[in-house]
């Protein structure tokens, strides 16, 4: 598994160097800034499908917390919000 997720996070990190073509210094930060919005957003939405997988297996708050770099139980139940 990890050779795979490190050849994701190679794949997604090598993608960015589009961003280096554009000529535009101005256009080239609003181009990272919306890139990095549209990556925000869909890490939100897999952690938010992590904690609630893990609480609907038994876990608790405290322990999905725990799993989540040690988050504290309210914030585990927040992320499985979507916040």
């Amino acid at each position: 598994m990890a050779n795979s997720l490190d050849t994701a996070v190679a794949h997604v990190v090598d993608s960015l160097d589009v961003l280096d073509t554009i000529s535009d210094p101005v256009e080239r930060y609003q181009a990272s800034r919306k890139t990095a919005t549209a990556v925000d957003g869909r890490l939100r939405v897999v952690r938010q499908g992590v904690a609630l997988e893990l609480k609907a297996n038994g876990k608790t708050w405290r322990e999905i917390g725990e799993i989540m770099d040690g988050v504290t139980a309210q914030r585990a139940e927040q992320i499985s919000k979507g916040k």
